[in-house]
């Protein structure tokens, strides 16, 4: 499954470490910035952007997607550990 997340500037190195802590215990399969998929200033051509969506209707038709209050519930979760 995959997310789009947008990360505060403010609080990169933060996600970060969350991230790299979820790749360690296996929930986490890749991280990857919108800077893998493009270089700044690069256009994203209509297929990739199509095909980025496409995804993700799909995944949310799955069942795959957490609402809002479900991320912040997690989010609190991991603050507590």
């Amino acid at each position: 499954m995959t997310y789009h997340i947008n990360v505060s500037k403010t609080n990169i190195k933060e996600f970060i470490a969350i991230m790299h802590q979820l790749s360690s215990l296996g929930v986490v399969e890749s991280i990857n910035s919108t800077k893998d998929l493009v270089t700044e200033g690069e256009k994203l051509d209509a297929d990739t952007l199509n095909n980025i969506l496409n995804n993700s209707r799909e995944e949310i038709k799955d069942g795959k997607s957490f609402s809002m209050e479900d991320v912040k519930k997690q989010i609190n979760s991991w603050k507590r550990k």
